[in-house]
């Protein structure tokens, strides 16, 4: 294994959401950063080709795929011959599941991640969520609150741009907005209507993030303009290594992705993004003396509590001249959301813990409206990531075995959305048919029903792409793996700020509170934290 003779004051493992985040939180704070990426770096001309319209894929364009090895890839609903690149080859990048469940796991290996595919739907959480067996009676307090979030949430929205329009919804906080987005005629209908004839229902324009066509994430932009941030792309890391003597992380361990090299770098502080599961993946795979169970693993929680949304979509059709087309930039423009409603089910009789949010989107470019609910999947032991004792990966790393399913909470849940959504559909003066039951309206489920979708209409957990958990905050040790700035108990010099470290799923899209978490915990890094580790 070859080694770098450079020591760095930081590690971040994994460029998108949280990664990009990382690195311009602390190269801006003076710190000397390498970014490690496991995938290609971007090729402009050749991932991002000039006048490309949002791709649809059917059937045949699908099997294609699966036959050359993007088998697990090709069900998600936005892949496309526009987006094939930005997913994993999935010979290369395999995962197991117990005989008899699935769980879909979309991975995009480039500079950026999967944030060349992502929605841009920003919802805040807020102490429903946060703190939700204090203030609801039901779910998991997380070890902070609303408060400690929101002036992270006010940085990020700010550098990003985010259109939005003030509501007061108490459970979606309202942010810093600069201005609405753009809804079609259908859409301000639908906002009017279920406002009148159902009273216990908000509905207000989507929280979504300003479209920025440079292709490299702003906050890597800004990162690489301070000097301090050097990139490697292509390196597939393995575990993390440490100290005998302390237990602390004295670097990362990595594998070059093209020549199979195994290669080491040096850091006082690493900082794992590299999504929910693959950073569970590496703590796992950094078992050693002091870590037997793999570094954060002392307290038995390590890769437990894994989640991902419970999805379920209604879809029906509106006539031609309804449709309102122009309102993406360019084939790479994903977001597709005109309004949302957050969760209402406070007011709602259930058998079930949590809720759920709506996004809606009315005549975008196409004669349909698409309601896509996402709820609370509660938390539970059984639900994990560990490491398969066989299955290996292309780079020789022992691969993700994922046990995570629907439980009957879920299920119930699924049977609610089936019942609210076709009425508030109606209330918005929708046209109310037999259910089309596709999860985009690109995807031919009909056809290919039982790869995308569970027996009970909703998509395979994974499905959503909100994976959460793994390594989640507390504020003991015995019953978690971090602290409240994402710091990990066992070695107080790795933190993990993707999803993984949430404590519970909430409703809303998790990645604007992953970049919160993210700046909090970077803030945290360059001030208290560095005095110790210089």
């Amino acid at each position: 294994m070859r080694s770098s003779d450079s020591t760095y004051d930081a590690i971040v493992v994994g460029s998108g959401a949280a990664g990009s985040w990382a690195v311009k939180e602390l190269t801006e704070g003076g710190l000397n950063v390498v970014l490690l990426e496991a995938g290609r770096d971007l090729d402009i001309a050749r991932d991002f080709p000039a006048r490309t319209d949002v791709g649809v894929m059917g059937v045949a364009g699908r099997v294609k795929a699966a036959i050359r090895g993007q088998h697990v890839q090709a069900r998600c609903s936005s892949f496309s011959d526009t987006t094939k690149q930005f997913y994993v080859s999935d010979r290369e990048n395999p995962y197991t599941n117990p005989r008899g469940e699935t769980f879909l796991w979309f991975r995009g290996r480039q500079l950026g991640g999967r944030l060349h595919t992502w929605w841009r739907h920003v919802p805040r959480m807020s102490d429903f969520e946060l703190k939700a067996a204090s203030v609801r009676g039901d779910g998991l307090d997380w070890p902070l609150s609303y408060d400690d979030l929101a002036p992270y949430y006010d940085i990020v929205e700010r550098t990003l741009g985010v259109y939005g329009a003030p509501a007061g919804i108490p459970n979606c906080p309202d942010g810093q907005f600069i201005g609405p987005a753009t809804t079609t005629k259908l859409e301000d209908a639908f906002l009017t209507n279920v406002e009148m004839r159902l009273p216990n229902i908000r509905v207000t324009h989507a929280r979504k993030t300003k479209y920025d066509n440079n292709r490299i994430p702003l906050p890597m932009r800004l990162a690489l303009a301070t000097g301090r941030l050097e990139v490697r792309t292509d390196a597939v890391v393995s575990r993390l290594l440490i100290d005998a003597q302390s237990g602390r992380a004295t670097g990362v361990e990595y594998v070059e992705r093209s020549t199979g090299t195994a290669r080491a770098v040096r850091g006082h502080v690493v900082v794992l993004c590299a999504s929910a599961i693959e950073s569970v993946r590496i703590l796992l795979n950094s078992e050693s003396a002091r870590h037997p169970a793999g570094v954060g693993g002392s307290s038995g929680h390590l890769g437990r509590y894994v989640c991902d949304h419970v999805s379920y979509t209604q879809v029906g059709t509106v006539s031609d001249e309804d449709v309102e087309l122009g309102l993406n930039e360019d084939g790479f423009d994903f977001a597709g959301t005109g309004l949302y409603i957050p969760s209402f089910l406070d007011k709602e009789s259930k058998n079930f813990s949590g809720g759920y949010g709506i996004q809606l989107a009315i005549g975008r470019g196409a004669p349909v409206w698409i309601m896509s609910a996402f709820g609370e999947m509660q938390p539970r032991y059984e639900n994990h990531v560990s490491l398969d004792p066989t299955v290996k990966d292309a780079w020789g790393i022992p691969v993700a075995r994922i046990e995570c399913a629907h439980s009957q909470d879920d299920l119930e849940m699924v049977a609610h959305m089936k019942r609210k959504l076709p009425e508030i559909a109606a209330a918005g003066g929708l046209r109310v048919g037999k259910n089309i039951e596709v999860g985009r309206w690109n995807i031919p489920v009909r056809r290919l029903r039982s790869l995308v979708l569970a027996d009970c209409g909703a998509l395979w957990p994974g499905g959503a792409i909100h994976e959460t958990g793994g390594a989640r905050m507390g504020d003991k040790p015995d019953d978690s793996v971090l602290n409240s700035y994402c710091q990990c108990w066992d070695a107080d010099n790795v933190f993990v700020t993707d999803g993984a470290c949430f404590v519970s799923p909430g409703f809303q899209n998790p990645t604007l509170t992953m970049m919160a978490l993210t700046v909090r915990a970077c803030r945290f890094i360059v001030g208290d934290y560095r005095k110790r580790v210089n």
